[in-house]
């Protein structure tokens, strides 16, 4: 509000004025004052501005070189970061550095993305007292109205320390929303600022910053930010992810190494006042010599074969873990595997949206490997295969949120499945040929007739992403695995669930149940390996010998062989005395 401009009209007009009614004029004054001393209330200057927006602002520090965040909500002693998703899309360790400059560990699967536009929910933990950011309302900032970005970019040293920064600028324009991106203004923006505050003059969140771009029609830069009702809209409608504290294990008596030496480990617990015992020997701890973090791994009694994120697949012996044969199979991330019962065929899915159907020789000396056929449908990355019992079917999961069911002789796709609204990281067929069951990020898991297609129920995990399913051997059970780290188990013949197991404290990506249909076994994000009875859900122990995320994990037909993978790019083998 222009105040000089105001008391100049005021002057100019009582001095026009022929007959003054003073009254009147005193009436109007003393209403227009409060109007003004109110504007001067919320006014602030630009130091307080900056201090509000280095209160509310954190440091993401990550795979993507890092960006900034804004603290938009606290529940407890959890707190949630604004920011943009194209600072924390990529996997990886996450770190939060809020304004004490005290460091916050993000769990990477408890990230939650906003449908459609370019914004993700990071939550973290601290008992500390942090100031949430105050929300204004955009649609009150016109052209030349001023704002404030705050961020934390790289200096211009050679260190390229991370420091805070808030800029002054106006309002440019509007335009359509790309990305959710809808708010221009001229500030000047640096690496480091994304998902950093946009701020009016009373210091109030109004967007989120993100993009630098041309104006249109001119040669200007300007800055972009995702306007807060955008988020808002969507906030309530749904739920954040909340952090559960870190349980109590079960004790490791002998912690496995990298050394390629035998080592023994024995797990144990008690279970109503009786001692169990889980034994295993880590036999082999493999690095991954062919590169890449180990997406996929399936088991054989002779042969361990695994898919990378470099697009390689290896065949290993399953004794020793040395190689037989690897080769390049895509040109992207391998995301599953799978092999036929006759064990003749290996399946590839692949962020390169194709599947691909390898054959092995008959002997087992796998030297010569054929590629039989390249299956394409999927419009995205796809994310799951599996092979029904009978050799005849091949199914797939994708990002393009359908699963297809093939032919696997013909190649030919006999039928397309829809209904997930996000998705789909898991599939799985029953061991009977019945069913087949899909789990997704839209927090569902599907089950549907393999043989018609008809979808038969919708079960709702009220957990977050599903990341894994599997039958027991009768076919009368299933479980699922979550991003949140819980593993639901049901009884389909019931449709009750009977087990809900929250031990693990980070995305649990595999689960496996054993051949005697006896025990669970599930891997995490959280580096550990547990087992878990399956009637009673009693957790019989927990192994260690990852050093970072455990994408994987598989057990041999004869049950006496376990293989894990992960981002520490190591293929571990378990051996059963």
């Amino acid at each position: 509000m222009n105040f000089q401009r105001i008391i100049t009209i005021i002057i100019i007009s009582i001095l026009s004025l022929k007959t003054i009614n003073i009254r009147n004029l005193i009436i109007s004054i003393t209403t227009l004052i409060p109007l003004i001393t109110s504007e001067v209330a919320l006014s602030l200057t630009e130091s307080e501005i900056n201090k509000i927006a280095g209160e509310i602002t954190v440091r993401i520090d990550g795979p993507n070189r890092g960006g900034s965040g804004v603290i938009v909500e606290k529940q407890g002693d959890v707190y949630y970061i604004l920011t943009n998703w194209h600072v924390v899309n990529k996997v990886g360790d996450y770190q939060v550095r809020t304004p004490d400059g005290e460091m916050h560990p993000v769990y990477y699967t408890l990230i939650k993305q906003v449908p459609n536009v370019d914004l993700a929910v990071v939550p973290f933990t601290s008992s500390q007292n942090y100031p949430v950011a105050e929300t204004g309302d955009p649609t009150q900032l016109v052209q030349g109205k001023a704002v404030f970005v705050g961020g934390w970019p790289r200096s211009g040293s050679n260190l390229q320390q991370r420091i805070f920064l808030s800029t002054p600028g106006v309002v440019k324009g509007r335009q359509q929303p790309i990305g959710g991106y809808s708010l221009l203004y001229d500030n000047l923006v640096r690496a480091g600022m994304s998902g950093g505050p946009v701020l009016d003059t009373e210091g109030r969140l109004v967007a989120i910053n993100g993009i630098v771009k041309l104006q249109e029609d001119s040669d200007a830069i300007v800055s972009g930010g995702i306007e807060i009702n955008t988020f808002w809209r969507w906030r309530q409608q749904v739920s954040l992810p909340t952090i559960s504290q870190q349980p109590q294990t079960a004790k490791i008596t002998t912690t496995p190494t990298e050394a390629t030496n035998p080592v023994s480990t024995k797990i144990s617990t008690k279970e109503n006042g009786t001692e169990t015992a889980v034994n295993f020997t880590l036999a082999k701890a493999i690095s991954n010599e062919v590169g890449g973090i180990v997406n996929s791994v399936v088991a054989l009694n002779s042969h361990i074969i695994s898919g990378s994120s470099n697009g390689m697949i290896s065949v290993r012996d399953i004794k020793n873990g040395e190689i037989i044969a690897t080769w390049k199979a895509h040109k992207e991330s391998i995301n599953s595997v799978a092999v036929t019962p006759n064990e003749e065929l290996v399946i590839s899915g692949s962020d390169d949206k194709t599947i691909k159907i390898w054959k092995l020789p008959k002997n087992k000396n796998v030297t010569d490997i054929t590629l039989v056929q390249t299956l394409t449908g999927h419009n995205d990355v796809v994310d799951a295969v599996a092979i029904a019992p009978d050799g005849e079917m091949l199914v797939s999961g994708s990002w393009d949120r359908t699963i297809k069911i093939w032919n696997l002789s013909s190649g030919e796709s006999i039928r397309t499945l829809e209904g997930h609204s996000e998705i789909v990281n898991a599939i799985a067929i029953s061991p009977d040929g019945q069913f087949l069951a899909s789990g997704s990020k839209d927090n569902m898991i599907k089950l549907w007739n393999l043989q018609t297609g008809q979808l038969i129920r919708n079960i709702n995990t009220n957990s977050l992403s599903i990341l894994s399913v599997v039958f027991s051997p009768d076919s009368q059970i299933l479980a699922s695995s979550s991003s949140d780290g819980t593993i639901n188990i049901w009884n389909l013949q019931t449709d009750e669930l009977i087990h809900s197991l929250k031990e693990h404290i980070d995305g649990v990506w595999s689960i496996v149940i054993t051949p005697n249909g006896k025990t669970l076994i599930s891997s995490s994000w959280d580096k550990t390996i547990k087992f878990w009875e399956l009637s009673t859900g009693n957790l019989k122990g927990s192994l260690n010998g990852h050093t970072s995320y455990i994408s994987t994990v598989a057990i041999s037909p004869d049950g006496q062989t376990i293989i894990s993978g992960g981002w520490d790019r190591k293929i571990n083998i378990w051996k059963l005395p």
